[in-house]
């Protein structure tokens, strides 16, 4: 299922809990556009999405249709590839003026609660929805979309880094999984491929 995905690249955040001070966090991996191919060919529709929003209330990504959606998996402990993910999808979004959302899915719901994806996704802006739930539920999830992840060993202070797919991933506003965008990609990149998304 979903081989593009499940092929993608598992790369370790490291470190202990950090803020998402997104001015901070450069862009690590710039890539050239067009270095790898993003589309779906075919299309598809997007797999499930069913789990508890920052607000603790029920979410299913079809609530969603009718607008451009990007969701990628991570957790707020991330020091860096998360944060810079979610900064540069927030940029090209403000570029190309479309009114994208961003989900963003836990892969670490034993420190990510509701509340702290809350906190998380405020400091990025309106329209990001950050997702929790159990272990199972997040497993489910992530083998939908074709994620994978594994916890690291626990540091003297109990800190632990996960190491997970670093892509994420565009549904369009009719709710089919158009594209999977390497973790680097240039704004230019994500604002072409979000405006061939629908607004």
């Amino acid at each position: 299922m979903l081989s593009l995905l499940a092929a993608a690249l598992l790369t370790g955040c490291a470190g202990g809990p950090a803020a998402p001070s997104v001015q901070m966090v450069p862009n690590l991996t710039p890539a050239p556009m067009g270095v790898r191919d993003t589309v779906y060919n075919p299309l598809r529709p997007a797999p499930a999405l069913r789990l508890t929003d920052q607000d603790g209330r029920s979410f299913d990504l079809t609530a969603l249709r009718g607008s451009p959606v990007f969701v990628y998996f991570g957790y707020t402990h991330c020091p860096d590839i998360c944060p810079t993910t979610l900064a540069d999808i927030r940029a090209a979004i403000a570029r190309a003026a479309i009114p994208a959302k961003v989900v963003f899915v836990t892969i670490d719901p034993a420190r990510d609660t509701p509340a702290k994806m809350k906190q998380y996704v405020d400091f990025y802006a309106a329209g990001f929805i950050g997702l929790s739930g159990s272990d199972a539920d997040i497993a489910t999830a992530a083998k939908a979309w074709g994620v994978g992840y594994t916890r690291g060993p626990a540091d003297a202070n109990g800190n632990y880094a996960m190491t997970h797919t670093t892509e994420s991933y565009l549904v369009d506003s009719a709710g089919l999984l158009r594209n999977h965008i390497f973790f680097g990609a240039p704004t230019n990149l994500v604002v072409s491929i979000l405006q061939t998304a629908g607004g």
